[in-house]
């Protein structure tokens, strides 16, 4: 007896619909995960790039730099002429005068960009850095969120 049946049942298109449903659920949560890596690239790059142009902004001005008071956030906008990008985001350079030390950092406010960060912390050298005009810096970025920074010198 041949079978006459021109179509699909019911359980076999609600099979189908589940397998697609899962594979756009996995799909959604891999995108989210490239997104939030990216996210954190972004920072890691932009801090080095802000590094560079305060170092090169420091070799062309080093009798400025070496006076006593002197302050690299009063430079933020001399050393903006050193970057080929403008739009790197909310920063700002900090140092500790008594040391001589300078940072710059970026505010990150998504705790899984923080996971991510923490992560590479090591291997880029990002800080947990304070925004006083007396810097102070961290290692410890479990908090996730905050200020995140780079050194310079």
């Amino acid at each position: 007896m041949k079978n006459s049946r021109k179509g699909f049942t019911l359980v076999e298109l609600l099979i189908v619909i589940v397998v697609i449903g899962v594979l756009s659920t996995m799909m959604m949560l891999s995108s989210t995960e490239a997104v939030t890596s990216a996210k954190a690239s972004n920072i890691v790059s932009n801090l080095r790039n802000l590094k560079t142009a305060a170092l090169s902004w420091y070799a062309d001005n080093l009798s400025t730099a070496e006076t006593s008071g002197f302050k690299l956030s009063d430079k933020k906008s001399e050393i903006a002429k050193y970057m080929s990008n403008e739009g790197l985001g909310d920063y700002e350079f900090v140092g500790n005068e008594n040391s001589g030390t300078w940072f710059v950092y970026i505010n990150n406010t998504d705790s899984r960009v923080g996971d991510k960060l923490i992560s590479r912390k090591s291997a880029v050298g990002l800080w947990k850095v304070t925004t006083s005009s007396n810097a102070g810096v961290s290692a410890d970025l479990t908090d996730k969120t905050g200020n995140v920074g780079m050194f310079i010198r």
